[in-house]
């Protein structure tokens, strides 16, 4: 198999698995904070994030492990408001 197609089909298994939507466990809420306000936080099912609503901020889930990294996170407030 040539040096492309093996790079192509690693691509396109890490970018399946990434997209996947694996499922997040639920009782990792007990353990987990929002890294800037060190607050619980709430699962948005219908999203797949974990939200902040004090300080409007959504962390992704991807493939079922949760990105905290707050510069990853969506702000909702104003998505809240429309």
């Amino acid at each position: 198999m040539p040096a492309g197609d093996l790079q192509q089909t690693f691509t396109d298994g890490v970018k399946g698995s990434a997209e996947s939507k694996q499922p997040f466990d639920t009782s990792l809420l007990e353990f987990l904070v929002c890294p800037l306000s060190k607050k619980p936080l709430r699962y948005e099912e219908k999203t797949n994030e974990l939200i902040n609503d004090e300080l409007g901020i959504a962390y992704p889930i991807i493939g079922g492990i949760p990105n905290m990294v707050p510069q990853d996170a969506r702000l909702i407030h104003r998505d809240m408001e429309e």
